[in-house]
């Protein structure tokens, strides 16, 4: 455990002594992390700075993210000084009451959502993505003028046969349309044996730009 003064402190975090004095006032660096009081009270680094970078301005989080590094690496104040560790140690931290960290939390996935919402908006714009009940309303659209067309031929076919073959049209049409009607329920059997095997959503990646 390093135990410094209130300058050493602020030497190893690049600021002014007078910020350290004034984290101290705003609790930003509580009394676990000192050694004494008043103003000759030292700092113990390792809590400090895990106060100062849990406590800091949600709005810095918010513009920087919540792994950002408060600090610099720390330079060793001292030649015969033990080396503060490269990433600045933290005692364990019950971060569920930390109203702070809630409201850094809460902002960022604010953020995130909007950019995977405008996202989808862009990509729906290009065409690479298009809404599921327009593509099936414009499925069944495009069957039915098929089978509206195919059902309109019959009568054609039929008078074509009973011209060839001197029958009568009515009997040749009444046959087409028996003929028509049984591949038509084979078909939709085999369609819907299909759609079963047919998963629900398909996944598509889009790429979510920063806002």
């Amino acid at each position: 455990m390093l135990v410094v003064s209130k300058g050493e402190f602020a030497r190893m975090v690049q600021v002014s002594p007078g910020r350290v004095s004034q984290w101290i006032a705003e609790g930003k660096i509580g009394p676990d992390a000192l050694q004494g009081e008043g103003r000759l009270a030292k700092i113990i680094v390792d809590r400090a700075m895990a106060q100062v970078r849990l406590r800091r301005d949600p709005g810095q989080v918010v513009g920087n993210g919540i792994a950002t590094r408060l600090f610099d690496e720390p330079e060793s104040v001292a030649a015969d000084q033990e080396r503060l560790p490269r990433e600045p140690l933290a005692l364990p931290i019950d971060r569920s009451d930390d109203v702070a960290l809630q409201i850094q939390q809460e902002r960022l996935e604010s953020e995130k959502r909007k950019n995977r919402l405008a996202s989808i908006d862009e990509a729906v714009k290009l065409g690479k993505l298009v809404p599921a009940d327009d593509v099936r309303a414009e499925m069944m659209r495009l069957a039915r003028q098929v089978d509206d067309e195919n059902a309109a031929m019959l009568a054609d076919f039929a008078s074509a046969i009973a011209g060839r073959f001197a029958v009568q049209q009515r009997d040749v049409l009444h046959l087409l349309r028996e003929i028509r009607n049984e591949k038509k329920a084979a078909s939709a059997r085999r369609a819907s044996a299909l759609v079963e095997d047919v998963p629900e959503t398909v996944e598509v990646q889009v790429e979510v730009g920063s806002s």
